[in-house]
């Protein structure tokens, strides 16, 4: 009689943990998780927004400069360029000009202030090439192009960065001898390299900083763009793998998350807050015009 017990006690229990089973996959089926909204890449969006490449074809000698759209003036001199082996340019050349002086189209081309791993405040980011019969040239040893950059209100102790071309990105690296003096036009330096330079100084050394880390319950992060634009020190920060750069407690921030859906409509977030330890943050994007979105960059 004891073993019949146990045997019935045995089928129940086999009964039970069978309809548990089969109860929880039903409930799975009837209520399916909610599946994350997916995005492209950014850089095809961007790249219909990017300041266009200048083209000045130089083909005499004359006083100069050189002056860009956005008024970036450059003293292109023949005689300081040459072919990669060393051999003198002849007219005509080419000289080619990016101009980046606002957040907005810095974050086009994806070009944060950011030398490495520490903030600089910018002053401008320019892109300076030269060319002969679509050969790229370069300067002379320990010779230099003057250039000018336009600004209202210059900053002391600015210098001379270049960039370093990296596998997706763009990296500042300063030049100790180089340096941008302020005059009532902006900013000159001796450039002694062609290609990216900024404008830039390190924004200070913070004695508290923290990492800001972005998810979403409803959002796939994995392609969305993001940067953080720090207004009182003029610095923009890019945000790889949902993880920031160290940032400085105490400060304003702009965070603008971007992301584009496989039918090209716009998503965004957007906030405004002070850098605090509460830095795990949480987003969920929605939609937006291209209109509204270039209108929230342009107020960065």
């Amino acid at each position: 009689m004891k073993k019949l017990n146990q045997i019935n006690s045995l089928m129940v229990l086999v009964l039970v943990l069978s309809f548990a089973f089969f109860s929880s996959c039903s409930k799975e089926r009837i209520e399916p998780k909610e599946e994350l909204n997916d995005y492209e890449s950014m850089n095809d969006y961007f790249n219909t927004k990017k300041q266009e490449e200048q083209v000045f074809v130089i083909d005499t000698s004359g006083s100069g400069p050189i002056v860009g759209n956005q008024g970036t003036k450059i003293w292109a001199s023949k005689e300081k360029l040459m072919y990669v082996n060393g051999d003198s340019v002849h007219w005509p050349y080419t000289v080619k000009l990016i101009e980046l002086y606002t957040p907005k189209d810095i974050i086009y081309y994806q070009m944060p202030t950011v030398a490495d791993g520490d903030l600089l405040t910018t002053g401008g980011e320019v892109r300076i090439r030269a060319f002969k019969d679509g050969e790229e040239l370069v300067l002379r040893p320990s010779k230099t192009w003057t250039v000018e950059m336009p600004n209202n209100n210059p900053e002391n102790d600015m210098k001379i960065y270049y960039g370093v071309e990296n596998i997706s990105f763009v990296d500042w690296t300063p030049n100790p001898a180089g340096v941008f003096d302020t005059t009532s036009y902006g900013y000159t330096g001796e450039i002694a390299k062609l290609g990216w330079a900024a404008c830039g100084k390190d924004a200070g050394n913070f004695t508290s900083t923290t990492n800001y880390s972005f998810s979403s319950t409803t959002d796939n992060l994995q392609n969305v763009s993001t940067f953080i634009y720090l207004p009182n020190i003029k610095s923009l920060m890019q945000v790889y793998n949902q993880t920031s750069g160290a940032l400085p407690i105490g400060e304003d921030i702009k965070i603008i998350l971007m992301g584009i859906n496989a039918s090209s409509q716009l998503f965004y977030y957007y906030a405004e807050t002070q850098v605090s330890t509460n830095n795990q943050i949480d987003v969920t994007l929605t939609s937006v015009s291209d209109a509204d979105l270039t209108a929230i960059l342009d107020a960065l």
